[in-house]
């Protein structure tokens, strides 16, 4: 009663190796009913090309040794193979001889199952943790789980919406390998299949098939070719995992057994989804550390490019002030060495404004000033920016504007500053002489502006990329024209900040570019917003200036320019020399460093306004420090105006032009 209840299969053979009792757990466990099976020889349950250990086991039993928990597998009536544990015991009869034995075999094809599924996942972490080549990665991930875990192991990645990658795929036999991708080539997946991988994408959730029965062949396969192929592969079990990262699926991996014959059970599926989850990190990790090696390269690459740039514009101002600084130097040779100097110190301001852009549009410092604007006088303050260029390089701007007012609600200096970016990229890297166009139309509520030229053109490999921070075209040594790589990302922002959006487009090398921007468009103010006057007389206002800058140079070079202006102009170069001529000078106009030695700028502006005779002087912040920060900090110190150096001349003769009378009383 006992040997018959048992859940495990209890036999017992003659030495000879024949069957002569068959309990129903052995029923249950091998498929066979003891009708069937006792009086066969025990080789019946030994796997094909197995190692007979018959031998070795009936020996020792001859010695009378128990045989406990030995681990062998086992084939049933059905053809599965199983894992078992086998304890066998000799049958001795009444004088004591052995005459054969009895086996108690257990089932633990789960149990191994697991441990090899979880040495599969040990060993796939490992690779995955050094994961840097995805494919490459996968695709030993697929071959360690096959026969591990599976006899067929595939990854596909998505790419955009509607196409699947297969980027690993792994079988025993690798002819069966070449025969899938054959298939696979021939018989893409149906996005709109019921059950596979494109389901699991679809659904974003995991598939367990235990049995595949032929009817969900039939159903998920319509050809009846490919029905064919499938059905001899012989398919019987399947698992199908989506890889998952913060809430996206990237792509599935797919397990199938087949000639093994085994089922896939919710522990089977517990693995396969860890892996999957590891696997998810460690490709999103692959790209991410991609993207910081390729950004690092890019920086590597911009601060050359920086180091390039910078110095090329010193060249010919040393050289500009060499000649200046020759004695017997004609008038022409000054004139050219003095517009020399100046066109190279406006190319190094703007290479610094560009940096500063970037970093404040990046960490959204910028605010625009939006107002009614008409398109034609953008375009034309943009033209004007670029003309000096235009006329030096020999080269026609090709200009094609609407005949009638077009507005837009923008910051008019911003959106110049965008529009004549692309037009100095355009004149620089087109040839010289050469000509480029600049069209804007009206298309709906929209205007359309083009920058189109003939010039250098963009690669394109790297043509999607060429909004991207730090990203050039031409980077060869034979470039005949530079840049930071920083300009056209400043202007994609700039015009996305304008709700705005622009495009690139270019055949090749040596085949031209064109960039397009559109612009919302509003109607035209009923009445245009009248000027402030100017009163002329203002020019010719005489002003008390103190110059404070710990540079000897950028103070004495200030004072004089004022002074040819006709300002009464002081310096000084720290906090208590300042505040010493200060009290004596009493100043209308304070142009302070703020990088003092000792009292840096804001302590001496914040003395200035606690002191009476000083207390309404106009303060006005003179520094290399220009971000929001610094502004703030002016602010709250008492400054009324923040200038980043190098000052435009322009904008410090307006300021003096209007400012108030004098508010110190004198």
């Amino acid at each position: 009663a006992i040997v018959e209840s048992s859940d495990d299969a209890i036999i017992s053979k003659t030495l000879d190796g024949v069957i002569v009792s068959w309990n129903r757990g052995a029923e249950r466990l091998y498929g066979y009913l003891a009708d069937e099976i006792i009086g066969q020889p025990i080789t019946r349950l030994i796997p094909p090309g197995h190692p007979d250990e018959l031998p070795h086991l009936i020996d020792r039993l001859k010695r009378g040794e128990r045989i406990e928990h030995f681990e062998t597998q086992r084939v049933c009536k059905d053809g599965r193979c199983l894992n078992v544990s086998l304890t066998i015991s000799p049958i001795k009869d009444d004088e004591g001889k052995i005459v054969g034995a009895s086996k108690i075999a257990r089932d633990i094809t789960a149990q191994k199952r697991r441990e090899t599924g979880l040495t599969f996942l040990a060993e796939s972490g490992k690779l995955l943790s050094e994961l840097l080549d995805v494919p490459s990665t996968l695709n030993r991930v697929a071959q360690l789980a096959v026969p591990k875990f599976a006899d067929w192991c595939s990854v596909d990645l998505l790419e955009g919406d509607q196409q699947l990658v297969r980027v690993a795929v792994a079988h025993a036999d690798p002819a069966k390998v070449e025969l899938a991708e054959e298939l696979r080539k021939k018989y893409p997946p149906d996005p709109h299949a019921p059950v596979g991988a494109w389901s699991v994408i679809r659904m974003g959730r995991s598939e367990l098939v235990a049995d595949i029965p032929d009817s969900l062949l039939a159903q998920a396969i319509r050809d009846p070719e490919l029905l064919g192929v499938i059905r001899r592969l012989g398919l019987r079990s399947y698992i199908g995992v989506p890889l998952i990262v913060s809430g996206r699926t990237m792509g599935v991996i797919t397990f199938i057994a087949a000639e093994s014959g085994h089922r896939y059970d919710r522990a089977d599926l517990q693995i396969a989804e860890e892996l999957a989850q590891r696997a998810a990190i460690a490709i999103e990790n692959a790209r991410l550390y991609n993207e910081v090696k390729q950004a690092s390269r890019r920086k590597d690459e911009f601060l050359a490019m920086l180091g390039h740039e910078l110095r090329n514009p010193l060249a010919p101002i040393r050289s500009a002030l060499q000649i200046m600084n020759t004695p017997n130097v004609g008038e022409a040779a000054l004139a050219e060495a003095r517009q020399v100097t100046q066109r190279q110190v406006q190319h190094l301001a703007r290479l610094v404004d560009d940096l500063l852009d970037v970093s404040r549009i990046m960490r959204g410092h910028i605010e625009l000033r939006r107002q009614p604007v008409s398109l034609q006088t953008v375009l034309s303050h943009a033209i004007e920016t670029v003309q000096p260029l235009v006329n030096e390089r020999k080269q026609q701007l090709i200009v094609d504007m609407p005949s009638k007012p077009v507005m837009l609600e923008a910051d008019a200096t911003r959106l110049t500053q965008a529009i004549g970016n692309l037009l100095n990229n355009a004149s620089k890297f087109s040839s010289s002489p050469g000509r480029f166009w600049l069209t804007a139309k009206l298309d709906g509520g929209e205007a359309v502006i083009s920058v189109r030229d003939e010039g250098i053109g963009i690669p394109r490999e790297t043509l999607p990329y060429i909004f991207d921070l730090f990203v050039q075209g031409d980077q060869s040594l034979e470039r005949t024209e530079g840049g930071l790589g920083i300009g056209l990302t400043v202007v994609r922002k700039l015009i996305e900040m304008h709700g705005g959006r622009i495009m690139a487009d270019s055949r090749g090398p040596g085949q031209g570019s064109e960039f397009v921007i559109h612009l919302p468009t509003v109607q035209a103010p009923t009445s245009p917003r009248p000027e402030k006057p100017r009163d002329p007389a203002a020019d010719a206002k005489r002003r008390r200036v103190l110059v404070v800058d710990d540079s000897v140079d950028a103070a004495k070079t200030i004072a004089m320019l004022l002074r040819l202006w006709g300002h009464d102009v002081k310096t000084a170069h720290d906090g208590a020399e300042a505040l010493a001529i200060a009290h004596d000078f009493l100043p209308e106009v304070v142009l302070l460093d703020i990088g003092l030695p000792g009292m840096n700028g804001y302590e001496l502006a914040r003395r200035m306004r606690s002191e009476p005779p000083l207390a309404k002087v106009r303060l006005v912040a003179v520094s290399g420090y220009g971000q929001q920060e610094d502004l703030r900090r002016s602010k709250e110190a008492g400054f009324d105006q923040h200038f980043t150096k190098p000052v435009e001349p322009a904008a410090l003769e307006r300021l003096l032009r209007e400012t108030d009378p004098p508010r110190n009383g004198n």
